[in-house]
């Protein structure tokens, strides 16, 4: 880098274009037939336009242009923008200074070399613009995979993706002309707050020591035992920095080594014991490079989404069970939050909250009815009535037995009846529901059934996300309602058992995210895959294309494992 550099100072110090013997006009001339002929792909008009708005002018040569050159050369290997270390031609930019610099292109043909760098130069940081904006994912695949996933294996997994279109012109142009290339590409970033970490975890990663290699044993180490693993594992932690740097890397498994061990079974959600066992073990021994494929995935994500979020607004990040309140861009909240299981994924999308339900009643889905209740039923005939289930048609309240919908099990016709779980303990929503009106028909929400909130996988919903303590999301909205409510008010309404909506005179945006590498609070957290999202995009990208997407007989997690009769 630092020769790259020096090239394009001596280049444009002691070689100026020879005095300026060479005519603007004549390198104006190449750059023109250089756009018809040596451009091609999706960047050309951008490229045609960009020297049509600036009067066909070379752009980076001359040594007037010298400084904002060497600033785009450092740009392009910077891996704040190019974290994927991707040739954006700075070999060809490289050998043409150096051919330049070197005498070793005649000068009859000096001015079509310079109109070259420049073009390529150009082309360079368009290229480099496109990858900071849009990235290398074929998010279009990436769909299409996920739109197979519903016919090949009955999974509905539905993400709302809106790829972004190349910026404005006048941004870059007036970057390019202004000197303020560095400037620009910073405004570009996603997601910049997270972006940032990622990219600082990616480099951390990318230097850090081979991880060695932790001996499985059906031993199971903890606190006091003495043992060579135990130096092992030390050393393992101390690369990651779990373990401190100035800590002893002996055999004796001390204190200090239990904390780092909580540490690290925090970081990547294994049950946190303080003890290696063959779990841990595992984790121990996966190589950085799968750590590194991971942060990059999590980065391509970030192109599908702005700058910033909202100031205030809620985020809900599924591999990570947790739902973030955050005000003027700050953290103010943070719950656990169970999640759809793994053939009835959470939709992702964004949204706004406009209003929540006290005492909510649910009425049951037409696919739910027919994948779960109708197996119910047959079980137990008695179910409907145990869960204050009641069944309408039209208006009108009726009895209805399991043979009666037996018909519709495998229909596309719809269930005619309306199947309404009334409000009580027992109720799938719990005591309140966070409506944000969407297609998918999923929302927060409480739930009756509060211990699935401590396991650590929370994978049991049918789509809907069940909130931790939800009445503390209840007191933040309130402060947005259209009404004072007072808590004598709100218990007051509770012990109604009625029904009850309040509104909100300021919609809190939700965005449902997947992102299973984040770092917070100083720690980087790796989450699993529990969707297989990040497989599929790393198989829809540039240079690894696969036309489709086969999930793997062995999974982490089994869908029968995580089903429940009926959930919501």
């Amino acid at each position: 880098m630092r020769f790259l550099t020096l090239l394009i100072f001596l280049l444009f110090t002691l070689n100026p274009l020879h005095g300026e013997i060479l005519s603007m006009e004549n390198i104006t001339t190449h750059i023109q037939k250089g756009i018809q002929t040596r451009i091609t792909g999706q960047n050309r008009p951008i490229i045609q336009e960009i020297y049509a708005q600036t009067g066909n002018k070379p752009l980076w040569i001359g040594n007037k242009n010298r400084i904002k050159t060497s600033h785009l050369i450092q740009a392009l290997n910077d891996p704040l923008f190019n974290y994927k270390n991707k040739s954006f031609d700075q070999r060809s930019i490289k050998h043409l200074f150096y051919q330049l610099d070197n005498g070793e292109i005649s000068q009859v043909k000096q001015a079509s070399a310079y109109a070259k760098l420049d073009l390529v130069l150009t082309s360079s940081f368009v290229r480099l613009v496109r990858f900071i904006v849009q990235g290398d994912v074929d998010w279009n695949l990436v769909q299409k995979k996920l739109n197979t996933l519903e016919q090949s294996d009955d999974i509905t997994a539905r993400w709302e993706m809106e790829p972004k279109a190349f910026p404005d012109l006048n941004g870059l142009i007036s970057a390019i002309e202004n000197d303020t290339i560095y400037e620009y590409l910073t405004f570009l970033l996603p997601m910049e707050k997270r972006y940032r970490k990622l990219v600082k975890l990616l480099n951390d990663y990318r230097v850090m020591d081979k991880f060695p290699k932790i001996k499985y044993s059906n031993e199971t180490l903890k606190l006091g035992d003495s043992s060579s693993r135990v130096e092992e594992i030390k050393r393992r932690l101390q690369i990651t920095g779990d373990y401190p740097k100035n800590a002893p890397i002996d055999s004796k498994f001390d204190e200090t080594l239990k904390r780092a061990v909580m540490t690290y079974q925090k970081r990547y959600l294994i049950k946190v014991t303080g003890m290696v066992d063959r779990t841990t073990t595992y984790y121990l021994n996966l190589p950085a490079k799968s750590n590194i494929q991971a942060i990059i995935t999590n980065l391509d994500k970030t192109k599908l989404y702005p700058k910033q979020f909202e100031d205030e607004h809620i985020e809900v990040n599924i591999p990570d069970f947790n739902l973030r309140y955050y005000k003027d861009q700050k953290k103010v909240m943070k719950k656990g939050i169970v999640v759809g299981r793994i053939d009835r994924p959470t939709p992702l999308f964004s949204n706004a909250i406009s209003y929540m339900v006290l005492n909510p009643t649910w009425t049951i889905p037409d696919n739910l009815i027919k994948r779960d209740l109708i197996p119910v039923l047959r079980d137990n005939p008695m179910y409907l009535e145990e869960n204050n289930m009641h069944v309408f048609q039209g208006n009108k309240e009726i009895n209805i037995t399991q043979e009666m919908l037996d018909p519709y099990e495998k229909s596309e016709k719809p269930v005619p009846y309306r199947i309404v779980q009334f409000p009580g303990e027992t109720n799938a929503l719990g005591r309140v529901k966070f409506m944000f009106p969407n297609k998918y028909a999923v929302y927060l929400h409480d739930t009756d059934n509060k211990s699935l909130l401590s396991r650590r996988y929370k994978i049991y919903s049918s789509g809907c996300m069940r909130v931790e303590k939800p009445f503390d999301l209840v007191d933040m909205l309130l402060e947005h309602t259209w009404k004072n409510y007072s808590q004598n008010k709100i218990d007051e309404i509770l012990a109604s058992n009625e029904p009850t909506t309040i509104y909100l005179k300021k919609q809190i945006p939700v965005h449902i995210l997947y992102f299973t590498v984040y770092e917070e609070n100083g720690l980087a957290y790796f989450k699993n895959d529990i969707y297989l999202y990040d497989k599929i995009i790393e198989e829809s990208v540039e240079g690894n294309k696969k036309s489709t997407f086969t999930i793997p007989e062995k999974r982490m997690i089994s869908v029968k494992k995580n089903a429940q009769p009926l959930s919501n």
